[in-house]
């Protein structure tokens, strides 16, 4: 159970990740998808991401996600848009996709709720050769005390929280030839809120897991900021 992750589903936030929707945006005024491509939304949320994609470069997107409300409020949301995108309940770290089935993956602030190491194995099996994958994650500075990054494994339930290097590291080990550095404001962590589609009943917890959350975006800044690693087969 991640009460983090239950807050995001509830609450219907439709870009949870550091920088938001604009970050994502602006991050495809340099990263290109063709109309033809294959393209994977790993941990897709409510499906914002997903549709800017089908939309804006009408190319085929698969959505998957763990999350049961998030599949829900994303299916809701393509179905509302008459968009063709497949949706799929499934773990990043065992896909039941064949090898080499993607051009291009997409990732927004997923693997850090994960086993890392497993999972970038994972996306580079499913990728097809020359395939890129886009990263987007929260990385330490080399300034964090051990008791904050303890605070930030506890609240956000992630195994581990991940240099820029050691991100590089992970994805050289899982085969990834080529790693480019997409440069952006690194020390932004915050995300902007442009958009939520709340649960009818929402666990009162969930309140206090949001007031600790605004607490601790703050206290870790200059500490945690996050990297954009465009990575190729």
């Amino acid at each position: 159970m991640n009460e983090y992750i239950d807050l995001l589903a509830y609450f219907g936030i439709g870009s949870a990740h550091p920088g938001g929707a604009s970050l994502t945006r602006s991050i495809f005024e340099k990263v290109s998808i063709n109309q033809d491509d294959l393209v994977l939304d790993i941990g897709c949320g409510t499906g914002q991401t997903a549709q800017y994609l089908a939309k804006q470069f009408k190319c085929s997107v698969t959505a998957i996600d763990h999350h049961p409300l998030m599949v829900e409020k994303a299916k809701k949301r393509f179905a509302k848009e008459d968009l063709p995108v497949q949706v799929i309940i499934g773990n990043a770290e065992k896909l039941d996709i064949e090898s080499q089935t993607f051009n291009f993956i997409l990732s927004e602030s997923v693997i850090s709720f994960t086993h890392a190491k497993e999972t970038i194995k994972e996306l580079a099996r499913v990728l097809k050769e020359k395939g890129q994958l886009l990263l987007i994650e929260m990385a330490a500075e080399a300034s964090i005390p051990k008791s904050m990054k303890e605070e930030v494994q506890r609240l956000y339930g992630v195994h581990d929280i991940y240099t820029g290097e050691e991100w590089r590291s992970i994805l050289e080990e899982a085969g990834f030839a080529t790693i480019e550095e997409i440069q952006t404001h690194s020390s932004l962590i915050s995300s902007d809120l442009d958009e939520i589609d709340l649960s009818e009943s929402i666990p009162m917890s969930l309140y206090d897991v949001w007031d600790e959350h605004n607490e601790m975006t703050e206290k870790v800044h200059g500490h945690i900021g996050y990297i954009v690693y465009l990575a190729s087969k």
